[in-house]
Formats: structure tokens, C-alpha cells, sequence
């Protein structure tokens, strides 16, 4: 307990920057909120983790180097904030793979638009129903179920190329469908 007395002494910052701080972290935390909701789907793990990564990025704060990458710093935090967090839910068999948390994680970061993300997710939630069946069975069976690509892919008799090839050319559909219904009418 002592010790973490010193860090947080250690980490008490100067007005300045706490100000600096408090200004960046309420500016962005919608979005770092947003963000951890594309990655893990429910409000309750994002409460706990958005928890985790607004104590990180304070105790890593004098390591930013340029306060106009706040952002991009964050979701890199956030990131692996993220993955710590489903590593201690790995039992649970709808915990989405480390691969596609950092695919949706690149993805969402590159993405400079600041759409509400409740509207992002109903309209994938409307092109997910635009695919068949089996498309859409592929697409959970190797992101949502935690089972490796290989078995997938032995359980629908495909190679694990050609599986990889079909969701990736499924991801751009998806993205494609979500682009399409974000454009100004």
C-alpha cells in the first residue's frame, strides 16, 4: 500500500498539466468510449475497461510527446486495455478473437469521421441481415464463437486460404454496406 501512495504522489503532476490532462481526457473520452464499445459490444465491459484505460493513460500521461495525438495515443492504450481485459475472460466462448479486436481497433482508429457509434452499429446490424445464412454462420463461427480459423474452416469443409479470402471479401461487404448507408442522403 505504501507504494501506491509514491506512485500516486509520483503522479500527482503539476496544475498545468493535470489541466492539460483533464482538457484532453474529457474532449476525447466520448470517442474512447465509442471505440471500446466497437471492440467488445456490451456497456458493462466497457465501463470496466474505460476504468482501466482513464487510470493508464493519466499514470502514462508524461510519456505522450505531442498532445495532438492524444486520440491515437488513447485507442493504442485502450487497445490493449482491451485485450488484458478479454484475456481475463477467456473462458466465456463469446469473447471476440485478439486478431479482430486489432482489426476492428485499426479500422476504427483510421476512421476520422466521429459518427455516433450506435448508428454505425445498427447499420452493420442492417447489412448483417443482408447476408445468407450461411455467410453470416462463417462470419460468427470465426469471429464471435473463439474457435480457431482451422477448425472453422475443417467444419465447413473449406481450406483455410480460401476461409480467410471469404471473410475478408465478407468485411469489405460489411464495411461497404455501412460506408453506403453513412453517405449524406
Amino acid at each position: 500500500m505504501g507504494s501506491e501512495m509514491n506512485e500516486q504522489a509520483d503522479r500527482s503532476g503539476s496544475d498545468a498539466e493535470v489541466a492539460t490532462f483533464v482538457n484532453l481526457y474529457t474532449t476525447n473520452s466520448r470517442r474512447i468510449r465509442a471505440f471500446l464499445f466497437t471492440l467488445l459490444g456490451d456497456r458493462d465491459s466497457v465501463d470496466e475497461v474505460m476504468q482501466n484505460v482513464s487510470t493508464v493513460l493519466w499514470k502514462k500521461f508524461d510519456e505522450l510527446e505531442d498532445p495532438s495525438g492524444f486520440l491515437k495515443w488513447a485507442y493504442v492504450i485502450a487497445r490493449f486495455e482491451v485485450l488484458a481485459y478479454r484475456r481475463r475472460l477467456a473462458r466465456d466462448r463469446f469473447v471476440l478473437d485478439e486478431d479482430l479486436i486489432t482489426t476492428l481497433a485499426e479500422e476504427y482508429a483510421g476512421d476520422n469521421q466521429s459518427l455516433d457509434i450506435e448508428e454505425r452499429i445498427r447499420y452493420l446490424s442492417d447489412c448483417l441481415t443482408r447476408l445468407d445464412g450461411k455467410e453470416r454462420h462463417l462470419l460468427i463461427a470465426a469471429y464471435a464463437s473463439g474457435t480457431p480459423i482451422k477448425q472453422v474452416a475443417e467444419k465447413n469443409s473449406l481450406p483455410v486460404n480460401r476461409l480467410y479470402k471469404l471473410l475478408g471479401r465478407l468485411r469489405r461487404r460489411l464495411k461497404e454496406c455501412v460506408e453506403l448507408k453513412l453517405l449524406p442522403s
